[in-house]
């Protein structure tokens, strides 16, 4: 059997299809990788569609932990040195003032923690905010029953070239 030479071909680098590849050929688009193969006959392809879009969600989640961690930055000076003047004013021996001291450290202590986790909600926002920034290019086939998405991360002119190709070639099969 001889073996059919792709008339395009696009290698998925990043984002959650890594590792695989799409080539059209003159009736079919293949996509394969590691272990699994899809072939899709082009004239069962009704539309292709395809889009950059970047993800609001992300971002707006991003901006909120962002706005957390300033709060936490904000919080943590103040709350320890509120916890420690209050324990240091309470004297007494008895065991309400023991506990209510040591409920004061404990408060205190959680306030040393606030930076760290302002860190975290700040490093966490960032890359939230980023990714969502950087977006999804999308492919769309419309198939009779289903449709198949095909996902690279960032702008991808290369995919939207692709897209454009197999767009025509569907187009050329419809007739």
């Amino acid at each position: 059997m001889a073996l059919e030479t792709p008339i395009a071909s696009f290698q998925f680098s990043n984002g959650p299809l890594r590792g695989t590849q799409l080539a059209l050929y003159a009736a079919r688009l293949l996509h394969q990788g590691a272990g699994q193969m899809e072939s899709i006959t082009l004239s069962a392809v009704a539309a292709v569609r395809v889009g950059f879009e970047r993800d609001v969600a992300r971002i707006t989640w991003g901006g909120v932990l962002i706005v957390a961690a300033a709060l936490l930055f904000l919080a943590a000076g103040p709350l320890s040195g509120l916890a420690a003047d209050a324990a240091a004013e309470i004297t007494g021996k008895n065991a309400v003032a023991q506990l209510l001291r040591g409920t004061l450290h404990a408060l205190g202590a959680l306030a040393s923690v606030l930076p760290a986790a302002g860190v975290a909600a700040l490093l966490g926002g960032g890359a939230l905010a980023a990714f969502g920034w950087i977006g999804m290019t999308t492919v769309v086939l419309s198939l009779p029953a289903a449709e198949r998405a095909y996902s690279v991360r960032g702008q991808s002119r290369m995919l939207v070239d692709f897209a454009e190709l197999l767009a025509e070639r569907v187009a050329q099969r419809a007739h």
